[in-house]
């Protein structure tokens, strides 16, 4: 993707322009998620928000959070914090510093109820009363000579474009580095997606600043990655719903609509594959200890168990991979674009249904077979026995090992080991 002539450079170690960023998502933005969207063209990565009163304070917390430290391989990183105090900010940041952290963000974006509550993100930020909390929330950190990383803000547009530019000016004066704006409005509807965001006005408010601004909204295909850019000006694109139904969108988006990575239309929107990506990815949940009791993969209560099977299941969704090419003006499978192309179709598997194993060889259930394994691993998460055949092992749930991880990745002899347990 081509450098725009006039893009601000971003802070020192939060990488190139213009940024490819994965969002920060609770229950979702996981060490394994986090490695996969980096190996497909994602260039800076979010953790999930994290409570900056708990983090600075509980060696726990911090442990569940970000492991002993943020490895090599996991950078860049920004850390999200929810806070509306000012020591706990800069406590959480120092923090976070010292595990290795390359920036800290202040979440004041977040619309959803627990925010409301808690008097943090978008719903701190919509009350014009307390900008000047959030400001010094931000001197405290920037002004503090033992903190050297940058500190960025993400928000939302405010009622009107005006109060917007002011939001903004206010936090660039109070030494924000680097700006994420989501183009919708805080609202109390139940969907705060509802409608398109407002690039427009994203546009106006970069041009209000002088510090980088990342675009956030408006990407469900490949291609708008490029168009979202080309029509703010911004220094990045930050996505959250189509990555996780698409963890390559920034690798099938970044040579933008004219100059495709290949020859092959149907193979630049299509490859890799949604099996491919959910392969890909649980390969690096058994890296990155999915299956230790002392790894979390979330600090919001969720088992790693459940933030596995909520990612699977939303790469194998119809908003995936397979959606990106229509056939006769209608959305079809890519069941249906293989076979409309001459392309070899792979046997498929209903998720519903058992496993055909006319089709499956031996006990092999590695990644080449994960169009059959995986449903495997989803029965076994929910607790169900997924019989393999009269001499295969029964796979059940059990506690936090995922059993039906391990059948997934095709380690048969460990998963007959822990039904035994």
């Amino acid at each position: 993707m081509a450098k725009h002539p006039h893009h601000r450079p971003l802070p020192l170690g939060l990488g190139p322009t213009p940024a490819l960023v994965m969002a920060p998502m609770v229950k979702q933005s996981d060490r394994a998620f986090r490695a996969l969207v980096r190996a497909h063209g994602c260039t800076l990565c979010y953790t999930e928000m994290l409570m900056a009163d708990e983090f600075g304070t509980d060696a726990m917390y911090r442990r569940k959070a970000l492991g002993d430290r943020i490895d090599e391989e996991d950078h860049p990183l920004v850390v999200q914090f929810a806070a509306n105090r000012a020591e706990d900010l800069l406590s959480a940041a120092l923090a976070a510093q010292a595990m290795g952290a390359d920036g800290i963000d202040i979440n004041l974006g977040c619309p959803q109820r627990r925010a409301r509550e808690g008097n943090y993100g978008a719903w701190l930020a919509n009350e014009e009363k307390n900008w000047p909390l959030i400001g010094e929330m931000l001197k405290e950190c920037v002004q503090c000579p033992a903190l050297k990383i940058p500190v960025v803000c993400k928000i939302r547009l405010q009622h009107t474009l005006s109060a917007t530019i002011k939001f903004a000016q206010l936090l660039e004066a109070s030494g924000c580095a680097l700006l994420t704006i989501h183009g919708r409005k805080l609202s109390g509807a139940p969907k705060h997606r509802d409608g398109p965001a407002d690039l427009g006005a994203i546009a106006a408010v970069r041009q209000s600043l002088g510090i980088p601004v990342v675009s956030n909204g408006n990407v469900r295909r490949p291609e708008e990655v490029w168009r979202n850019l080309q029509c703010t000006g911004c220094e990045g694109i930050m996505c959250a719903e189509q990555l996780l139904h698409d963890p390559a969108l920034f690798e099938r988006g970044r040579t933008g609509p004219t100059t495709p990575r290949t020859s092959d239309p149907l193979k630049a929107l299509t490859s890799p594959s949604a099996e491919e990506l959910v392969d890909e990815y649980l390969g690096y949940c058994g890296t990155f200890g999915a299956e230790d009791e002392e790894t979390f993969f979330s600090i919001w209560g969720a088992t790693n168990g459940h933030v596995i099977r909520e990612h699977v299941h939303r790469m194998r969704s119809d908003k995936g991979p397979s959606s990106y090419t229509k056939l006769g003006g209608k959305k079809r499978s890519l069941r249906a674009l293989e076979e409309a192309t001459d392309v070899e179709a792979t046997p498929r598997v209903n998720k519903r249904s058992d496993l055909d194993l006319d089709r499956t060889p031996g006990k092999v259930f590695g990644f080449q077979k994960l169009r059959q394994a995986e449903p495997l691993y989803v029965r076994a998460y929910e607790g169900q026995k997924s019989q393999l055949g009269a001499a295969s092992p029964v796979v059940m749930q059990t506690a936090v090992n995922l059993a039906g991880l391990k059948q997934a990745r095709g380690l048969l002899d460990e998963a007959e080991a822990l039904d035994r347990e």
